[in-house]
């Protein structure tokens, strides 16, 4: 029993790496968690037939008796085997429950069909589950001891597995072929370059309306094919129905005024996050789609918000429909009305087979030290010719039931995770308000669903609201750490903490961004890294025979550490706030991302490290000073004194000295606006960029500020198209005063 109970728990532990990994996987990119997952996912099967076929059977031992003599015991395994076979069921439930699955257009290449393994696993299971409860033969159940109910609770989690498989499937099918799911880019590129400029036409004589920009019910239109994507034959206009033939579309939410969206406005935002969601998945479709009405409405709500909060939550929602889509088994199960409530039910069904083997379990095996795995009744006959029988067993129930408690609480949790992420989730809310538009005529139903909208529930954001904060200068104390001591020994990867991203950090960019001097160049793609710099009187400052961004961003990083070190900001200093976080994030950027730089990935990873070693061998020796001034003087020296063999370190040794002495006698707040303003437009002019696979990366870990600005620059600037992609521009004249 030692070898069955030592391959049970190594593969509660596989079931455990693919729990963690299915739930978080996303997130987790090195070679080594892909290894763990897949060892995990391939080890199962063969791990499971071994383990069934060696316990699935009565067989006999030989014993000694009490007697003295050798005896003969017959063996039933029966329970254990029963055990392990719903044990095997609930590790294939978890590996069904946290498998990510994606109905991408072909021009995406990011669909993932639902594993072929799922479904040969349940198979196999299933087949030695049956093979080893019904066995072979014909003969009544009961002859081997076995009943019908146990039977059918032995087999109802193996019912829900299939169950649940057809469900992926079906779903993944129907949304692959649904203009509203896997086909949708071609569909909103169509739509851009034909309906929406006559939509547009149709309602320019409203000035407060926004642009018809697509939310739902693709699928409701009658299509034809032409050289870009899809033609639409039938319109809300032309349809004798309405509700079979109208999109859902972002003027028409918001032409809705009534008590339940005046009073939760941020439905809208959620809305048109949806719609420029699907403008976003164009991009990654190979196509560059500049729409001026979806720019105006984006643009306007900048100029309209104050310290940008607004407008970036609806790009932050967007990504985050981004995320789910990319990573996420969640949004297939939309593409039809039915398959949310259908995957709910499963869900249920699955919590209540798990309460009810819990509460099984605690009544018929209380003393679970005392059972055995299997039982043996041995007979003997004592010298007096008298036949006695008594039971032996080998192992402890304990090894099963622990391992099997521990995946139903498992599988608990992934059902109630499932079925909180469908009550809670933004596409939810998306397809009960589209819902709220079309049935006008349905009074009753128009209350049901404003109730549900009205539910408010947050669960985990799959997007993190924190930027990651680096720096290449660090002054060591003399009573070294032991991590710093064996930074120094061992090259580790490069320190770096998580903050959350701060509400002046939001502020300043979008200040920026639309201000009326830098914002111009920087929206019209104007703004060079040659020019990026700080005005200090008459005097512009600019990192001389830099070669590139990265060079740059490195020398204004160590100026700003100079200026830092000599004038210490105050927790009051909002700009000083600003400049430092940007600074760092630069910083980590550069050391952890250099793909989502304009540099080349290569060339900025050479550069970044050259520099790290060369300001690690300045300041190897160096504590830091006590007095601001001195530290300051410290760092300059023996920063330039490193700097005649490094560019970068003697740029931003120089950088850093002259915006000290250039700002003596000024406010100190006024030099740290100016640093603040640079950081700002350096962290716009790198946002821009074609990598989309680099972003794509950034959205699955979680989400990185540069890739919240990149997607909030796609909408009200034109970026740099990728060679050999497709271009569709459209124009309209309404002017998106609603916002």
């Amino acid at each position: 029993m030692l070898q069955v109970n030592v391959l049970l728990m190594v593969n509660a532990i596989l079931m455990g790496v693919m729990v963690r990994l299915g739930t978080y996987g996303h997130r987790y990119h090195h070679s080594f968690t892909r290894f763990l997952f897949t060892g995990a996912t391939i080890l199962f099967l063969p791990i499971v037939s071994y383990i069934v076929s060696i316990t699935g059977s009565q067989f006999t031992v030989a014993v000694r008796s009490r007697g003295g003599t050798i005896a003969i015991g017959d063996c039933d395994p029966s329970i254990h085997t029963a055990l392990v076979l719903v044990w095997t069921a609930f590790v294939q439930i978890i590996g069904i429950n946290t498998t990510a699955i994606v109905a991408a257009d072909v021009r995406e290449g990011r669909s993932i069909a639902p594993p072929a393994t799922l479904l040969v696993q349940a198979v196999w299971t299933t087949y030695l589950a049956a093979n080893i409860m019904l066995g072979p033969d014909p003969e009544p159940l009961s002859i081997k001891g076995v009943y019908i109910l146990p039977i059918l609770v032995i087999f109802a989690p193996f019912a829900l597995i299939f169950a649940k498989i057809f469900f992926k499937y079906y779903a993944w099918y129907s949304a692959r072929q649904s203009f509203s799911f896997g086909r949708n880019p071609c569909f909103i590129v169509g739509y851009m370059m034909e309906q929406l400029p006559a939509e547009a036409d149709h309602r320019i004589t409203s000035q407060h309306v926004p642009p018809p920009l697509i939310v739902s019910s693709e699928d409701t239109m009658v299509l034809g094919t032409q050289p870009h994507g899809y033609r639409i034959m039938c319109s809300s206009r032309s349809a004798d129905n309405e509700r079979d033939c109208s999109l859902v579309t972002i003027d028409k939410i918001w032409e809705l005024d009534d008590t339940l969206l005046n009073s939760r406005a941020q439905l809208k935002d959620v809305c048109f996050s949806f719609a420029l969601f699907k403008i976003l998945r164009c991009r990654f479709a190979k196509f560059i789609v500049v729409t001026e009405e979806a720019r105006d409405l984006v643009w306007h709500m900048l100029l309209e918000d104050g310290d940008g909060t607004r407008t970036l939550r609806v790009i932050e929602t967007e990504l985050s429909f981004l995320h789910d889509y990319y990573y996420s088994p969640l949004p297939i199960s939309y593409s039809k009305d039915w398959l949310p409530i259908s995957s709910i039910f499963i869900s249920l069904l699955s919590i209540g087979y798990c309460l009810f083997g819990i509460i099984a379990l605690r009544a018929y095996h209380s003393d679970l030290g005392v059972r055995g795995q299997i039982r043996c009744n041995v007979s003997y006959k004592s010298n007096h010719d008298h036949n006695y029988m008594y039971r032996v067993k080998f192992g402890s129930l304990f090894y099963d039931v622990v391992p099997l408690s521990l995946l139903d609480a498992l599988v608990v949790l992934s059902e109630v995770r499932d079925i909180a992420s469908y009550v809670c989730s933004d596409w939810t809310k998306v397809a009960l308000m589209c819902r709220y538009v079309s049935w006008r005529e349905y009074p009753t139903m128009r209350k049901w669903i404003g109730l549900l909208l009205q539910c408010r529930c947050k669960l985990v954001r799959p997007l993190k609201d924190n930027m990651n904060q680096c720096s290449i200068i660090v002054l060591h104390p003399r009573k070294l750490a032991p991590v710093a001591l064996l930074r120094r020994i061992i090259p580790l990867p490069e320190q770096k903490k998580s903050v959350k991203v701060p509400r002046e950090v939001k502020a300043a960019i979008v200040d920026i961004l639309r201000s009326s001097s830098r914002g111009d160049d920087l929206r019209n793609g104007k703004m060079t890294w040659q020019q990026l710099g700080i005005q200090v009187g008459d005097n512009f400052l600019r990192a001389h025979g830099a070669q590139g961004t990265s060079d740059t961003l490195l020398a204004w990083h160590i100026a700003t550490t100079i200026f830092e070190a000599r004038n210490p900001r105050t927790l009051a200093s909002s700009s000083g706030s600003v400049a430092t976080h940007l600074s760092r994030y630069c910083a980590y950027l550069l050391a952890y991302c250099p793909e989502l730089l304009p540099d080349n990935e290569g060339w900025s990873k050479s550069v970044y490290k050259a520099t790290k070693k060369d300001v690690e061998h300045a300041l190897r020796d160096a504590v830091p000073a006590a007095m601001p001034e001195l530290k300051y003087r410290q760092l300059v020296e023996l920063l330039s004194t490193a700097g005649s063999k490094n560019e970068v370190l003697k740029e931003g040794a120089r950088l850093g000295e002259q915006l000290v002495e250039l700002m003596k006698g000024k406010e100190e707040e006024a030099a740290w606006k100016a640093l603040a303003g640079f950081w700002c437009e350096m962290i716009l002019y790198m946002a821009p960029s074609d990598n989309l696979d680099g972003h794509a990366e950034a959205v699955a870990r979680g989400g990185e500020l540069i890739t919240l600005l990149w997607a909030l620059l796609t909408h009200v600037s034109i970026p740099e198209a990728a060679p050999g992609s497709s271009t569709t521009t459209t124009r309209m004249g309404a002017s998106p005063d609603m916002v």
